[in-house]
């Protein structure tokens, strides 16, 4: 019975390491993203809130892009509500690609066009 309980609690373990990720591991500091787009939803989910965005490349082109946040406990002791970004609104975000090439990444920064900036480097410094 000891070795099944055992079992068990190393197998939920390596659940909960596998579940969070290292940002190095999964974006790529050297494929900076920037782009402008109307968001079409937003995540506040654990471990990592996320948001998506409709981005209109030249050709007129739309693709949607999955982009990470810190987490909704981090977000809020910065003082984000689930509002601060919301679907409709059209932003312009900075941040890193996934290294896997797809369209996901993490957003650095928020701008919105009358010029509020949301900066989410500087949360997950915080959390440290």
């Amino acid at each position: 019975m000891r070795l099944v309980v055992l079992a068990v609690g190393l197998l939920a373990a390596v659940v909960q390491i596998a579940a969070h990720h290292s940002g190095a591991a999964v974006f790529d500091s050297e494929k900076p993203i920037g782009f402008t787009g109307t968001v079409t939803s937003l995540e506040w989910v654990n471990p990592h809130a996320h948001f998506y965005l409709d981005v209109k490349d030249a050709a007129g082109k739309v693709t949607n892009w999955n982009l990470e946040l810190a987490s909704p406990n981090v977000l809020v002791r910065n003082g984000w509500k689930r509002t601060s970004v919301k679907a409709g609104d059209v932003v312009t975000i900075t941040g890193q690609q996934a290294r896997d090439n797809t369209k996901f990444g993490i957003a650095n920064t928020i701008v919105f066009p009358d010029g509020r900036k949301l900066n989410f480097m500087s949360a997950y410094e915080n959390e440290k």
